[in-house]
């Protein structure tokens, strides 16, 4: 899944962390990399941790009035990716889990960027630029 412009939420760290989620999870498409699944997988759990952390404070700090909702959301993908990483780790057809894995994180991503981060990022902008 390429990167869109249309992702930008105009906070640039939060957009180049979305990027880069991006480019991690294209990593686990690419058959050249089969042997670095595992670390991949690892790295995006990670990764998708501190993000989720990173934005978390900026809701803190600019009194995002929907954050506890977005905390939430954060929270159910990050146990919804454990449970998939699991079934990485015990399946035997380890190419359909990735699949899913793939289809679940980016479907995901795109629709909390496209909503609740643009959300945010709108509310943001506002709250420090007045």
């Amino acid at each position: 899944m390429l990167w869109s412009d249309a992702l930008e939420t105009g906070i640039p760290k939060i957009d180049l962390q979305h990027k880069e989620l991006f480019r991690q999870i294209d990593i686990l498409m690419d058959r050249n990399n089969v042997d670095r699944i595992p670390g991949t997988l690892q790295c995006v759990g990670t990764y998708v941790i501190r993000h989720f952390s990173d934005e978390q404070v900026m809701h803190a700090a600019s009194k995002y009035p929907n954050a506890e909702a977005h905390k939430k959301m954060h929270a159910d993908f990050i146990t919804k990716f454990k449970a998939m990483k699991k079934q990485y780790d015990e399946a035997g057809d380890k190419l359909e889990v990735i699949l899913n894995i793939n289809k679940m994180a980016i479907g995901w991503l795109k629709e909390h960027i496209m909503v609740q981060d643009k959300d945010f990022a709108k509310y943001y902008k506002n709250k420090t630029q007045a």
